[in-house]
């Protein structure tokens, strides 16, 4: 391969790695997802620290999940008939447990809230709990599957092995940067929320995470998912 066509494969692979980005950090915007849920409840308690290490746990499978896709394992999973409702399952019981974990848990108080902070206790744990719960949904590689057939129709990456890896760091380096701008709100104006508001807001993003979840439930028991 000449310069021109070393210099041409670098253009592409930073032109994949954008698109990647922008899908990223597009994908993170929604309110519904549990990540998301996670993320901005720990935020809005000015557990900064914590949210910030959920949501990096959460974009690393996913960067995976969206190199894979752009790999072709996308078709290649589609085949397996058990990954659709298997797949559905988990992301109902993610959505209820979540949703559980955000309306029973106690708030936490200011002292609380900056003794974790400081003392770093549980970072794994924070890690482990953003990245279980994506790399748990195989399902992911079908949405980004989806996405990846959109932008190829646009002529905008092409599906080769080589755009696999700069299209993942892409998309992990969207997530984590709009995560990175809504938690630097929320610790800039978090204090400007009472604790009773939080603690309001908190339950209600629960409510709404196990309403999503028991609707996905009964949808698929209706015969709209997993039968």
């Amino acid at each position: 391969m000449g310069i021109c066509g070393k210099e041409e494969l670098g253009e592409r692979m930073l032109s994949t790695a954008l698109i990647g980005f922008l899908m990223g950090a597009a994908g993170s915007i929604p309110l519904a997802g549990p990540i998301t849920m996670l993320v901005l409840g720990y935020g809005l308690e000015g557990r900064i620290r914590q949210a910030g290490l959920v949501a990096l746990g959460s974009a690393l499978p996913e960067s995976v999940y969206a190199g894979l896709a752009l790999w072709g394992f996308g078709a290649l999973i589609e085949q397996f008939e058990w990954v659709g409702p298997t797949s559905q399952a988990i992301a109902i019981l993610v959505l209820i447990g979540v949703g559980l974990f955000l309306i029973l848990r106690p708030p936490a108080t200011a002292k609380s809230s900056a003794e974790t902070s400081t003392e770093g206790e549980g970072a794994k744990r924070h890690i482990l709990l953003g990245l279980s719960i994506t790399a748990l949904n195989p399902a992911l590689i079908l949405n980004w599957g989806a996405g990846v057939t959109m932008i190829y129709s646009l002529g905008l990456v092409e599906p080769k092995p080589q755009f696999a890896v700069p299209f993942g760091l892409g998309v992990g380096a969207g997530i984590l940067s709009w995560f990175t701008l809504a938690l630097y709100f929320l610790h800039r104006h978090h204090r400007r929320i009472s604790p009773r508001t939080r603690e309001k807001l908190m339950k209600g993003m629960g409510v709404l995470l196990f309403s999503l979840g028991l609707l996905a439930a009964a949808r698929a028991i209706l015969g709209h998912g997993l039968y």
